[in-house]
């Protein structure tokens, strides 16, 4: 496919602000992967990686805030542990991580 129809493409059915444009286009794109069960499952199993490999960075980042409260000797309550467990957020496990390497206590550094 030339590079002129890829961006014509690209114009004629990206993102759109407008609702109905947006929901028209969704429609386009379903109709078009059920007639292609390949391209359907490998985005699929596209999206399943990127899912895990988020899962994976929450996972490591937990493990790494809860060792450094640990190594500093700052306890976690019940509710601490269900904080850090609930969290789907990487930049805020990230900001918890940096606020307990001075934190006076495990609740300072979730806060």
């Amino acid at each position: 496919m030339s590079a002129w129809t890829r961006e014509d493409l690209k114009r004629r059915f990206g993102r759109s602000d407008d609702p109905e444009i947006e929901a028209r286009r969704q429609w386009i794109l379903k109709v078009l992967l059920e007639d292609s069960p390949e391209v359907k499952a490998r985005l699929i199993e596209e999206e399943g990686i990127k899912r895990g490999q988020q899962q994976g960075r929450l996972t490591e980042a937990r493990a790494s805030l809860r060792r450094v409260l640990a190594r500093r000797g700052l306890a976690l309550s019940a509710a601490l542990e269900a904080q850090i467990d609930g969290c789907s957020e990487l930049a805020t496990l990230q900001r918890w991580l940096d606020q307990a390497v001075t934190a006076a206590s495990a609740g300072d550094a979730l806060a």
